[in-house]
């Protein structure tokens, strides 16, 4: 057993996500989050109107809707026809005092009976076609605080969104735990994983990420354990009902189904009866999904670039693959998996990331190294490899469809907890002190983005330029708007309890838990431990 102090330690970092994850929740404008309006959408629907499968073209709420026009929108959807007439964060800091005030007036005052109805003018809850079972669980959060309005709503559900992926927290230690048997590198891979910002990012909007993080890194734990004990039909039908639960959560569940058989076989290959179990509890919970999907739109997952290809054969998605720039979609989905703030895509400088370049070079030769000496971290290595398959697999769909080489980074933190782990394997009895430059390395990278990107784009210090390109930060500029005035522009557009004055203390907390984070993992010698 792990000692109490070890676990003082990991209850410590565990509140530093959370509070710095709350202030990513609270500083974040309102739908700055990846598809977020899209996402309380489907939520809503379900909720408020009672549709427990909303259809793939549901309506957005009107108050979402006129929210998108008194609120500024993201850079990245400046030129979708829906929102042509709204504003950038350029143009909303622009406007007069006056008619920003006005603007916020209007949005805290919206009619109540505007949550029930169909918006008007083309904004849609298109993320109907994911899968339900995140919605369900945010259902009961919007119907209880329906009296609330949209500002207060919007923030519950971040908030409630960051702690559940907190719970990875505790997750991912067992598992660095039970592959390292050292409590000091377990809690290394922990820190790392608390001040990851674009983690922080991903998990601060509305969204069914939270969950799916949460259940990827629970069904990586839980296949550990099976490794660890004798084989019983109990482990295999618990690993067997998480992955039906992923699968009813997003679709890049389906790239966890060959780890999953895989080590059904490996570990029961003599108990069919568990084999079995394990096999057939996801169809029994998420089957009717897929066969659904595939009933009406001719696809397994139902997402919109399978859709448009559904005509395409085998052979032309193969014959695509030659042609598509590798090089450049690596490079795009390590990008956006290191810093992409926000769907304003707000990006640091190009030699930062490629310092994280150079560190997972020295993962991937380390990984390679130790498969002289194969054990259970095979297992999250499976996990891990078969879900970057599903990201170049992605890749060739977004090239087919929309000519971009590429896939989105993010979801990548799907499978941070194996990711993180199989760092501490690569490192070897390195492993601390490479976990300990990790976290420095992503608290500065955060603390950078944070107060050099972020904070000036969304208070209107900085923003883009012709050319697209965003404007670089001088100190003077911040200081010319002044401290309070910073909190005062991200409270806006919040609901009442995101005050200035409460801005400014979840800041304090956010910049003890980033710095705290890094820095209780100190490469002091390593203290041997045992799995729980």
């Amino acid at each position: 057993m792990h000692s109490i102090r070890t676990r003082r330690w990991l209850l410590a970092i565990w509140l530093c996500f959370l509070v710095r994850g709350w202030f990513y929740c609270s500083m974040l404008p309102l739908w700055e989050g990846y598809d977020e309006f899209s996402h309380f959408g489907v939520i809503r629907a379900i909720a408020v109107r009672g549709i427990l499968l909303p259809p793939r073209d549901q309506a957005g709420p009107r108050d979402v809707e006129e929210s998108l026009k008194l609120a500024p929108v993201p850079w990245e959807v400046r030129g979708w026809e829906v929102f042509r007439t709204s504003l950038t964060e350029e143009e909303y800091w622009n406007l007069p005092v006056v008619e920003r005030t006005a603007r916020e007036d209007r949005l805290r005052n919206l009619p109540p009976a505007w949550q029930r109805q169909d918006s008007t003018g083309g904004i849609s809850a298109y993320e109907a076609y994911q899968p339900p079972l995140y919605y369900w669980l945010m259902a009961p959060v919007v119907y209880a605080l329906r009296g609330a309005g949209l500002l207060a709503q919007v923030m519950a559900l971040r908030w409630i969104g960051v702690a559940l992926t907190s719970l990875a927290i505790p997750l991912t230690f067992a598992i660095a735990l039970a592959l390292t048997r050292c409590d000091r590198a377990a809690l290394g891979c922990c820190a790392v994983l608390a001040v990851m910002p674009e983690l922080a990012s991903n998990v601060a909007r509305i969204s069914n990420e939270p969950l799916a993080i949460l259940l990827f890194t629970l069904l990586v734990w839980v296949g550990i354990r099976i490794l660890q004990q004798e084989p019983d039909v109990k482990g295999a039908g618990l690993l067997g009902g998480i992955l039906g639960l992923g699968l009813l959560t997003k679709a890049y569940f389906l790239a966890a189904v060959p780890a999953v058989l895989l080590l059904l076989v490996y570990r029961y290959r003599n108990a069919r009866a568990a084999m079995l179990t394990g096999a057939a509890l996801p169809v029994a919970i998420a089957g009717w999904w897929y066969a659904r999907n595939a009933a009406t739109t001719g696809t397994l997952s139902g997402l919109a670039e399978p859709v448009m290809l559904r005509r395409t054969g085998a052979g032309a998605m193969l014959s695509a693959i030659p042609s598509i720039p590798w090089r450049h979609a690596t490079d795009v989905i390590l990008t956006t998996h290191l810093y992409f703030c926000g769907w304003s895509s707000l990006t640091v400088r190009g030699w930062m990331y490629h310092v994280f370049f150079a560190v997972v070079a020295l993962v991937a030769v380390g990984l390679v190294a130790q498969l002289r000496r194969p054990g259970i971290w095979l297992w999250p290595a499976a996990i891990y490899g078969f879900f970057w398959l599903g990201q170049l697999y992605n890749v060739v769909l977004q090239y087919m469809t929309k000519g971009l080489a590429g896939s989105m980074g993010w979801y990548m933190y799907a499978v941070v907890g194996a990711e993180v782990t199989l760092c501490a394997v690569a490192f070897g009895r390195w492993r601390v002190p490479a976990l300990w430059a990790g976290a420095v390395l992503f608290a500065l990278l955060d603390l950078y983005g944070m107060h050099w990107l972020a904070i000036p784009y969304y208070t209107g210090i900085i923003g883009h330029r012709a050319n697209g390109a965003l404007a670089a930060m001088h100190v003077g500029e911040m200081r010319a708007l002044g401290f309070h005035a910073i909190f005062e522009r991200l409270a806006v557009n919040k609901c009442a309890v995101i005050s200035r004055w409460f801005l400014m203390f979840l800041w304090f907390l956010y910049l003890a838990g980033t710095v705290g984070a890094a820095a209780m993992v100190w490469p002091t010698r390593e203290r041997k431990g045992k799995p729980a």
